[in-house]
């Protein structure tokens, strides 16, 4: 696996720690990637890693939270590679699908507007690589897996 994805993975985790609220059975955790538009292989790549990561997961019997385990779920929803549609791919995610988290979106455009979704919905969202300041300025919710520009 590479770095930069252990290094998501292991801050989501961290994050799933202290944010996961105790009644739930299963850990919902959604994916707003560009399986369409203008970088497909972005959303193919990160839908094929989270899958990965499912599986080892499963075979752990589930991820441990606070001493219980759980399952996980991952809802992988396309954002088109637009900034509008991730929009309303987070809105959905968090509102319709009540995931815990966000992974994504990847690329600046998209991750600016959707983490200001994120954040207002009090919402865990980690951008893979969203360069950007203002993905996460001033949003406790909203974190980033690299570098500013």
């Amino acid at each position: 696996m590479q770095k930069g994805v252990k290094y998501i993975i292991t801050v989501l985790g961290i994050v799933l720690l202290f944010s996961f609220c105790a009644q739930a059975q299963t850990i919902s955790i959604g994916l707003n990637v560009p399986i369409t538009g203008d970088i497909p292989k972005v959303g193919e790549g990160s839908k094929f890693a989270a899958q990965m990561w499912l599986e080892d997961v499963e075979a752990a019997g589930g991820l441990e939270v606070g001493g219980k385990s759980y399952k996980v779920e991952i809802i992988v929803e396309d954002n088109e590679a637009k900034a509008e549609s991730a929009v309303a791919v987070a809105t959905k995610l968090i509102t319709e699908d009540e995931v815990l988290a966000l992974v994504g979106p990847q690329a600046s455009k998209q991750a600016v507007p959707a983490g200001g979704v994120a954040d207002n919905y009090k919402t865990t969202m980690i951008s893979p690589w969203s360069t950007n300041p203002s993905t996460t300025k001033d949003r406790p919710y909203v974190f980033r897996g690299c570098f500013l520009d």
